[in-house]
């Protein structure tokens, strides 16, 4: 390059300037990058804000344990009462009165059944869908009181895609999987103190079985190795205690706790009244009956709720 430009005239430039070949200082930086990072810094449109997580809160109502059993309660002793007595005052040695008009009725009727006869085959028809429906109380009460003490003070691990119904779908489902008895010790193993009702749940499940499928008459599949069929049916037992030991409310019997005191206090618990029945006999379930053992479902129910876990110690 020198030997090209050796003729050319050097013109000396005040507003040149020269480079200073070499290592760069410690400390410098470019200014256009610096300049750059102050702009994104400011500008807040380009930095992305997280958004926050989104939060569920669980109510555990002990009163949703217990209202399952309560309305089955409810509704299956208003039917009994309503139509037990309806039947009671009804003309049953006649087809009934057809509801509504029609232009052409049509009358189906069997000759061989006498008023008795018709009046049992009603009542155990009622029965069985009352004791049906009370059976699914029962039981849908303890599948809640499952879901209460599955999901309380416990820490869970969920997909980052899953629902709420997901999250209980899981807990319903092996409840459901359970036998009453499984099912019921599970539940009691949380409970401050456990509930007895297993042999009562079978009991109503077995008379169920007889009037459905049987008539309400006692059939082989009824009875035990003895020819005898055993019944626990579940009834609320109100007492008090005389010196240690419980003595029964009776009617008609004064309530004395002789203790001196002017006040008793009368307790309740589920308690069980067997009946027996032996083969080729009619089940006998009288509308007093049903009230005692709706009552002990009722019972159940109240008790269920009340005895679930307050605490992570309790």
């Amino acid at each position: 390059m020198r030997a090209l430009n050796r003729q050319v005239e050097r013109v000396f430039t005040p507003d040149r300037k020269d480079h200073h070949w070499g290592k760069r200082k410690a400390g410098a930086r470019s200014v256009t990058g610096a300049a750059e990072w102050q702009r994104i810094a400011d500008d807040k449109e380009l930095v992305e804000m997280p958004e926050p997580i989104p939060t569920i809160q669980l109510d555990l109502s002990p009163a949703a344990v217990a209202a399952p059993a309560h309305a089955a309660a409810i509704l299956s002793q208003e039917v009994v009462n309503l139509y037990f007595d309806a039947l009671a005052k009804a003309d049953l040695s006649k087809i009934p009165p057809a509801v509504g008009r029609k232009l052409v009725r049509h009358n189906i009727s069997d000759p061989k059944m006498d008023p008795v006869e018709r009046r049992r085959r009603h009542e155990n028809w009622i029965l069985a869908k009352a004791f049906q429906d009370l059976l699914r109380g029962v039981r849908e009460s303890l599948e809640q009181a499952y879901l209460v003490t599955e999901i309380a003070w416990k820490h869970h691990r969920v997909k980052s895609d899953s629902t709420l119904h997901d999250f209980i779908t899981q807990f319903r489902e092996r409840a459901a999987k359970l036998t009453f008895p499984d099912l019921l010790n599970h539940v009691n193993a949380k409970l401050r103190t456990p509930l007895q009702f297993s042999d009562a749940y079978q009991s109503l499940q077995n008379v169920r079985n007889c009037l459905e499928h049987r008539n309400g008459i006692v059939g082989g599949r009824d009875v035990d190795g003895a020819g005898m069929m055993h019944l626990h049916f579940p009834y609320v037992r109100i007492f008090y205690e005389r010196f240690g030991k419980e003595v029964e409310v009776e009617a008609g019997i004064p309530v004395d706790a002789e203790d001196g005191k002017d006040e008793v206090q009368l307790l309740m618990k589920i308690d069980l009244r067997m009946r027996s029945f032996t083969l080729n006999d009619r089940l006998e379930i009288a509308a007093v009956d049903f009230d005692e053992i709706v009552f002990a479902a009722y019972y159940f129910g109240t008790e269920l709720a009340l005895k679930l876990p307050t605490s992570p110690s309790n």
